[in-house]
């Protein structure tokens, strides 16, 4: 009787554990820039040698809310003239999603902000715009 009840405290243990869960992942969220064209950030975007300039982009993330919104804070690094700034811009707007297809729309708030976007949830963790690779 005991190592029946043994095989079954097992079996029991055995079907608990590592529980996958196979509920749908929700588009919604905040996922952050892994990579830009390929390449791990900070990524140059601007390189002049001649006017001894240089901009990067060092982070940026996007989350996409339930109401069809969303936010999109980026921060830059400038280095001009031996002279290494770092400032921050929040584009903002709206989405529509057709399956795992979204058009974002932002708004024109800003010098970095303003236009339409397509992007790709991959029905996961990831997101992609462009070039731009996010993951949660």
């Amino acid at each position: 009787m005991r190592r029946l009840a043994s095989i079954i405290l097992i079996l029991v243990a055995a079907g608990c554990g590592g529980d996958k869960s196979t509920a749908p992942k929700r588009l919604e969220g905040t996922y952050t820039l892994r990579t830009l064209d390929n390449q791990v950030l900070p990524v140059t975007v601007v390189d002049d040698p001649s006017q001894n300039f240089k901009g990067e982009i060092i982070g940026g993330s996007i989350t996409l809310s339930a109401g069809g919104t969303f936010s999109a804070p980026w921060s830059f690094r400038t280095t001009d003239n031996g002279v290494v700034e770092t400032f921050g811009e929040t584009c903002t707007g709206t989405f529509t999603r057709s399956g795992n297809h979204l058009v974002l729309q932002e708004t024109d708030d800003g010098s970095f902000c303003g236009g339409q976007f397509d992007g790709d949830w991959d029905g996961s963790d990831g997101f992609t715009e462009g070039t731009a690779v996010y993951r949660r």
